[in-house]
């Protein structure tokens, strides 16, 4: 059984794809998680690529290093590079997440982090 929740709109009119993420994720978890939201990337087509992501984590726990470790090999992994976003936009409520999340930089520095949700997705929408 899954035990993460996850919900991911792809919102075409915007090129934008918007991951909510929530629970507790294990590197398994993680793995099938990317997978999920890399198959969401490519129904945009042509649009890959040229699309912008929101991940909001503000209802996941505190990961296990491990998973923090497999979500920024996944991030750096060559394969996945065509499918990258413009911009990649994370959305994080506590302090300790938020440091977490910092670490996803070393592997894509353009990644911003916000604590607001509304406030990430007008950075990502701005021209």
């Amino acid at each position: 059984m899954r035990n993460p929740v996850q919900h991911i709109h792809v919102d075409r009119a915007r090129k934008l794809i918007d991951v909510r993420i929530s629970g507790f994720v294990s590197p398994e978890d993680a793995g099938w998680l990317g997978e999920d939201v890399r198959d969401a990337i490519r129904t945009l087509g042509k649009g890959v690529g040229q699309h912008v992501t929101l991940y909001d984590v503000t209802g996941l726990g505190i990961a296990p290093g491990p998973t923090i470790e497999m979500v920024k090999s996944m991030f750096a992994h060559p394969d996945v590079r065509p499918l990258w976003a413009r911009k990649v936009a994370i959305v994080t409520a506590s302090a300790l997440s938020r440091l977490q999340m910092q670490r996803l930089r070393e592997a894509r520095s353009d990644i911003a982090i916000f604590d607001d949700r509304e406030e990430a997705l007008d950075w990502l929408l701005a021209g």
